[in-house]
This record gives structure tokens, C-alpha cells and sequence, in this order.
């Protein structure tokens, strides 16, 4: 994959993102990311391929409330094989704890049931607030950030990692934006000056 595979999203964009692609979307508000996440998960199923959303809540018993602030469909939540729904603890702290190749071995892992299953691929959209929290583990978010963008090179899974905009401060904001080569505000792809390659 290119380095132009790599993105940080700033505010809605309708963009369809090619396979492997590494989004880092920063939203605004609540009802700007429930806007983006269903059409994130629309395009998926639209391309034959797997979709794994991982919520920011702590147990399954939560997951039916944090998908439904999302209108996602119905018919969605049923597609068998296609569909898969977890939380951040699962997806992100699978051992207890969080460690970045753990992660990418479960996106590997993914990617190759999705292609084992006759599916085109697979994307995954997970919630980062977590990281904004405290939670153990989270001052290697910059690091998984990194990693992530190494597997989009190997494996063209598509991947939409999100962050609430306003619980950012200025030097997270700075550290996150600076591991992503090309921005997208309002649609418009541009070169990040802030870049900085590692």
C-alpha cells in the first residue's frame, strides 16, 4: 500500500475510501459521527466486504444501546458472517491488556476470515475514547496509530479509527495528526503539513 493510504478525517465527508485504507476521523459531534459510522458500514456490505464495529462500551449488555444511537439498519445486524458488533475492551485489551501486535494479529485474523468466506475484504470503524480516558495502556495510542498504518501496507483491510474531537487537547491532537501523511477536510484531500515520518 501508499502512503496515501493513510488519512486523517476532519469533519463529514461522503468519501468511499479505497480498500486499505487507514482513516483516522475526528468528529465533532455526536450527530456528525452518527451520520458518518452507518454510511462508513453501508459502503462495506455495498462492496461485499466484512464489517466490524467495536463500541466504546464496557460490556456486550451495553452493545444494543450504543447501536442503536447509530441507525444503523436492521437487516445490517443480521448479515450473517458479514457483521460483526464487539466492544473496545474486546477489540483493543482481547489478552486484558493492551498491546499493539495483539491488535494487528486480530486484524489479520479478520481479514483472512472475511476472504475465506468469499467476502472482497473487510473494514473495521472502532470508538477511541477510551484513550482520552485513562484507561491502562492508553498513552500508546500514538504507537497503535502507527502500527495500524504499517498493516494497511500489508493487508488492505480498512480501517476508520475515531476520536472525539473535543475531548482532544492540543498536544494529543498534534501527536495523532502527525503519524498521517494526508488529511481530508470537508471532502478535500490535502497534504498534512504536519506529518512527520517515523
Amino acid at each position: 500500500m501508499t502512503e496515501a493510504c493513510r488519512h486523517i478525517c476532519l469533519g463529514f465527508t461522503e468519501e468511499r475510501y479505497p480498500e486499505g485504507t487507514h482513516i483516522c476521523y475526528l468528529y465533532n459531534s455526536d450527530e456528525e459521527r452518527r451520520r458518518i459510522l452507518p454510511l462508513f458500514a453501508r459502503h462495506a456490505l455495498l462492496e461485499n466486504e466484512a464489517f466490524g464495529y467495536l463500541a466504546d462500551v464496557p460490556t456486550r449488555a451495553h452493545l444494543p444501546e450504543a447501536i442503536a444511537q447509530l441507525d444503523l439498519a436492521a437487516a445490517f445486524l443480521h448479515a450473517p458472517g458479514q457483521v460483526e458488533l464487539s466492544t473496545s475492551m474486546e477489540g483493543y485489551y482481547p489478552d486484558g491488556s493492551f498491546d499493539p501486535d495483539t491488535l494487528l494479529a486480530s486484524l489479520r485474523a479478520k481479514y483472512a476470515q472475511a476472504r475465506a468466506a468469499g467476502l472482497q475484504g473487510a473494514r473495521l470503524a472502532g470508538e477511541m475514547d477510551w484513550a482520552l480516558r485513562g484507561v491502562p495502556g492508553s498513552d500508546r495510542i500514538i504507537e497503535c496509530e502507527s502500527r495500524i498504518n504499517e498493516l494497511v501496507k500489508e493487508t488492505p483491510i480498512t480501517v476508520m479509527c475515531q476520536y472525539d474531537l473535543g475531548k482532544f487537547d492540543g498536544a494529543m491532537m498534534f501527536d495523532v495528526m502527525n503519524v498521517h501523511p494526508v488529511m481530508i477536510v470537508g471532502g478535500h484531500i490535502l497534504r498534512n503539513p504536519f506529518y512527520q515520518h517515523r
